[in-house]
């Protein structure tokens, strides 16, 4: 058993939970991040099956904006490849054995392309 655990989690219980273990508790992978790191969406024009004239119209609306996204895909592929080491009967990494970036108290990166 593993805990995930995002170092900028406000809403985080795990210190709680894991002070409930006299003997046996489980391995936790501390993780840069919020409670919403978890998250990643990429919405752009071409994902969606419109015809070519809504195309147009949908450029005009939006002032040429193609994609959106809103998230930090670094830190949850960070999140991911910790998932499947657990999975792979892998040990929690260190903070210093990843590459990722740490987010700040919260702030969240959305992007607009």
């Amino acid at each position: 058993t593993r805990l995930f655990k995002f170092d900028d989690d406000d809403l985080d219980s795990s210190t709680r939970f894991l002070d409930c273990f006299e003997e046996g508790e489980p391995s936790v992978s501390k993780l840069p991040g919020t409670h919403l790191s978890p998250v990643f969406l990429k919405l752009g024009v071409d994902d969606l099956d419109l015809p070519e004239e809504a195309r147009v119209m949908a450029d005009a609306a939006t002032g040429g904006f193609q994609n959106a996204s809103f998230g930090n895909e670094e830190v949850l592929d960070t999140l991911v490849e910790e998932v499947s080491d657990w999975m792979l009967g892998k040990s929690p990494r260190s903070p210093s054995q990843r590459s990722g970036q740490k987010l700040i108290a919260g702030v969240v990166d959305a992007e607009i392309e």
